[in-house]
């Protein structure tokens, strides 16, 4: 598993038309055809988005029809989800192979980047006429599916998209995942108890099409005061409570054990308008890889999720056809706490740190010896297949002398223990990682043994998955290891680096920092980089692709050069790997941020 911001991809290219800039053809595009407005089985769609030939909605993918129905899906998944509230409150991956199956948004995008209409006929753009850029201004349509019904049979209407919005916008929120950005850029939306809704946007908003992610039942919200909702609304031990709009509805959690569902009838009858393949589902929860990968060998689960190429060669047994692979925007990479950082250290010794730690890292023996050599070592985080990827940002190569040098110019020194000092504080560090990935665990000694010789250290600790990625208010304050509260010195985990430039805003702008105000946002990193959020507000509010990417080669710059002390260390790219019984159908590996489950409306399996 990995933790993945919810953003999609480069939405930036939808609202280039609206200025006639051209785009750089990204290498996933596929030839434009039919406009398709099945939500649930996306088919090739029409139109490139601007006018640089980036196709948004084109994908490969289409569900061959359901050969079989009944019995009971069991998925597999190491690690219990933490909460429910994915992307509204939290972005861990487990959350969403979970819950995406009950909650649907306006749209998704597929296994081949390309988007789709969950709740919604079609993908709004310039192109097809669904965004109006006005100046500085646009306006979006969104068009409902007409007769579409919550799992209480209420119906999907713009007056849930109006509500959403207000709620979220609400005083007593604390600690959303994204904060309100986007939605307190709509000053208004048409549509009220319609499903043709038009939202008005006071100013350019590029990330537009990650809002509403998924849609939230008004009259459900209703229910809770905003400030209590987390405790009264999708409460784990009162599910059959919620309110629901995808195609299987969670019945019962037992943590650490499974959740089990059941069809949502009035998804099957008024969204997909079929039938459902199963009677059941169970998503059961295993210990770590090694007893999940023994789970599939056993026959105990159809499908397995969530794997990397580092649980490969653990899967020796399994049948290879069994075993999915496909090359994704995921990457590895060590969080460093640069106000830890700064705290112990002051301004000029973090800095010091941060750029002597960037030397320091022998990516390339992590590679050899965590890997065995079956990846790349990167110290770009953006996928190199963006189109706005810059080539020229070249990698520093590992040096321990040029480390040692930065640190001793800075002032620090080696004590009787051989540690580093600096104002009275040693440079020892407490590193994290879920406990179920032993690689991690396993990256961070090996680290610790590379940084040694310089006088640092690193205390490897091993927690459970959610108290690496629990929320502000899901966790408490002072739990080590917690990335929202900061508990850490570094911790390793994986991004989806989706290639949507927008993505970028909401891990690295200093507004985004969990500390500061509500508590809303993802830059765990705590950086505070005036240029850096010069760049991501351009990502952020402009619709000219080329200033886009010129902000965002300014931002790779100084994500790659040691000098400039970025507080994140890319290590290497993932290959994302899931297990499939050779009965199932339809299943389409997706390495993004729309996680593996999100075609399971269908899945089916042979007799």
């Amino acid at each position: 598993m990995r933790k993945r911001l919810f953003t999609l991809f480069a939405i930036g290219a939808i609202l280039a038309g609206a200025c006639g800039q051209a785009a750089s053809p990204s290498p996933s595009s596929a030839p434009a055809a039919s406009e398709s407005t099945a939500p649930s089985s996306p088919e090739a769609s029409a139109s490139a988005a601007a006018s640089g030939g980036i196709d948004l909605t084109a994908t490969k993918y289409k569900a061959e029809a359901v050969g079989n129905k009944g019995g009971n899906l069991v998925i597999g998944i190491s690690g219990d989800p933490s909460s429910i509230w994915f992307n509204t409150y939290d972005t861990f991956a487990n959350d969403c192979e979970a819950f995406c199956p009950a909650f649907w948004s306006l749209w998704n995008n597929t296994m081949d980047l390309k988007y789709y209409g969950q709740l919604t006929t079609d993908v709004p753009t310039v192109a097809n006429g669904g965004v109006t850029v006005n100046g500085d201004k646009m306006d979006v349509q969104v068009n409902l599916i007409d007769g579409a019904k919550w799992s209480d049979g209420q119906p999907i209407t713009c007056d849930d998209v109006i509500f959403m919005q207000k709620w979220i916008l609400d005083k007593a929120q604390v600690g959303l995942s994204s904060g309100t950005s986007g939605y307190e850029d709509i000053t208004s939306i048409d549509g009220a108890g319609t499903s043709k809704c038009v939202l008005h946007f006071g100013k350019i908003y590029e990330p537009y099409l990650g809002l509403f992610s998924p849609l939230l039942p008004k009259h459900y919200l209703e229910k809770s005061s905003v400030a209590d909702a987390q405790k009264n609304l999708y409460v784990d031990t009162k599910l059959t409570d919620g309110v629901y709009s995808g195609p299987y509805i969670p019945t019962a959690w037992s943590h650490d054990a499974q959740i089990n569902y059941v069809p949502n009838t009035q998804f099957w009858s008024t969204i997909k308008k079929s039938d459902p393949p199963f009677e059941n589902v169970t998503m059961k929860f295993y210990a770590d890889t090694d007893a999940e990968i023994a789970g599939f060998a056993n026959n105990e689960i159809d499908v397995g999720l969530e794997f990397n190429q580092n649980q490969v060669a653990a899967m020796s047994a399994v049948d290879p056809a069994s075993v999915d692979k496909v090359l994704g925007p995921t990457y590895e990479q060590h969080t460093w706490n640069y106000k830890s950082l700064t705290d112990k250290f002051g301004d000029a010794g973090a800095k010091a740190m941060m750029e002597a730690l960037h030397y320091g890292v022998d990516k390339d023996a992590i590679n050899q010896t965590i890997t065995g050599g079956a990846v790349t070592p990167s110290c770009n985080g953006i996928y190199p297949d963006a189109w706005f990827y810059d080539a020229s940002a070249t990698c520093y190569q590992h040096d321990q002398a040029k480390a040692e040098k930065i640190l001793a110019d800075a002032g620090f020194k080696k004590g009787a223990d051989g540690l580093l000092e600096l104002n009275g504080k040693k440079a020892e560090f407490l590193g994290c990682a879920r406990a179920d990935r032993q690689y991690r665990i396993d990256t961070l000694n090996l680290l610790n043994s590379q940084l040694k010789p310089l006088g640092i250290k690193i205390n490897a600790k091993s927690v459970p998955p959610a108290t690496v990625f629990a929320g502000w208010t899901e966790i408490a304050a002072d739990t080590p290891c917690n990335t929202t509260h900061g508990n850490f010195d570094v911790v390793e985990f994986a991004w989806v680096g989706t290639p949507d430039p927008g993505s970028n805003y909401f891990l690295y702008h200093s507004s985004f920092n969990p500390d500061k105000g509500d508590h809303a946002g993802q830059n765990y990193l705590r950086v505070n980089n005036p240029e850096v959020d010069k760049d991501m507000d351009t990502i952020k509010t402009s619709v000219d692709l080329e200033k886009i990417k010129e902000a965002m080669s300014s931002f790779q710059k100084i994500y790659t050069d040691p000098a400039q002390a970025f507080p994140e260390i890319a290590l290497y790219n993932w290959t994302t790997v899931m297990l499939k019984s050779p009965k199932m159908h339809n299943i389409a590996n997706n390495g993004s941020a729309s996680v593996q489950s999100w075609n399971i409306e269908d899945w089916w399996r042979d007799a």
